[in-house]
């Protein structure tokens, strides 16, 4: 009987092995495809914001959060629920890079209309393009003035006005940056008084900015709703997971569970995509 216990926890703990070392050989790929990501991230995104990270840095940190979400939750619901807060964690990084780089392009098309008419100063001033973008990159405060700042240093460098143009349309996409470009390069291949445009240009941008406002401010009280709307079914299914966590087990137990948490799932989705439809009003 010894032996036979004996041989079979020798039998357990080989396939416990055994075991672990599929489920690391099969995150292995997942693992370094998601170090990848970080490496780009942080060479790629965030240099474009001016903010220099170390891709070490920057998964250490996410792991470390992804860690700390995943033992803090799993104190309180079930591992599934603490398994999906650690994988929000990981996911986080990329979600502060998109939050980071709106708000920072917000920035940058509010300064612009300034800038715009900066620069028609200077050429109307008598200097030529390049002076003019470096008094508006020493003037102006950042974000804007890092932008201009570092279109300065490639048009010095060598580069073409059209492709130091096009690279600031690329890391701040919008239609007021491209409508800056074009202006620019329709006037530079076929002349005008540029000036007069950029003028325009900016008078026009700050119209457009303060009907955008007017149609936030409308829109908000939708925006905030479809904010509550979202945040509500995971406060009530935590409260009342705390009051009947027995009965609630059952959502991740019973595959009945997971089909009404997959159909809440694809009705929220609808929903937050048709209320953003909705409050989406193009200028």
């Amino acid at each position: 009987m010894g032996l036979t216990q004996l041989l079979a926890s020798i039998g357990l703990s080989i396939g416990a092995v055994l075991a672990f070392l599929g489920v690391v050989t099969g995150l292995a790929p997942a693992i370094r495809r998601y170090r990848t990501h970080i490496r780009e991230t942080a060479q790629g995104d965030l240099r474009a914001q001016f903010i220099n990270l170390p891709a070490r840095t920057l998964l250490r940190l996410a792991v470390g959060l992804g860690l700390v979400l995943t033992l803090s939750t799993a104190m309180l619901v079930p591992w599934p629920l603490a398994a999906m807060a650690g994988l929000t964690g990981l996911m986080l990084p990329r979600i502060a890079v998109r939050i980071i780089r709106s708000r920072r392009r917000r920035g940058i098309i509010r300064q612009l209309p300034d800038a715009l008419q900066a620069l028609a100063g200077s050429l109307r001033a008598g200097t030529n393009m390049g002076r003019a973008m470096e008094l508006v990159s020493r003037r102006q405060r950042p974000p804007l003035s890092e932008e201009f700042g570092l279109m300065l240093s490639r048009q010095r460098l060598g580069e073409e006005l059209d492709t130091v143009l096009t690279g600031f349309e690329e890391r701040v996409p919008s239609e007021e940056t491209a409508l800056f470009r074009n202006a620019v390069m329709i006037s530079h291949r076929v002349g005008g008084d540029l000036a007069h445009t950029l003028d325009t240009l900016a008078d026009t941008l700050r119209e457009r900015a303060q009907v955008e406002e007017r149609i936030a401010a409308l829109t908000a009280m939708g925006r905030m709703q479809g904010r509550v709307m979202c945040i509500l079914p995971f406060g009530i299914g935590g409260m009342l997971y705390l009051q009947q966590p027995a009965m609630m087990e059952r959502l991740f137990t019973d595959p009945l569970g997971w089909g009404v948490i997959g159909i809440v799932g694809i009705a929220m989705t609808l929903a937050v995509i048709w209320i953003r439809r909705l409050v989406a009003i193009d200028v």
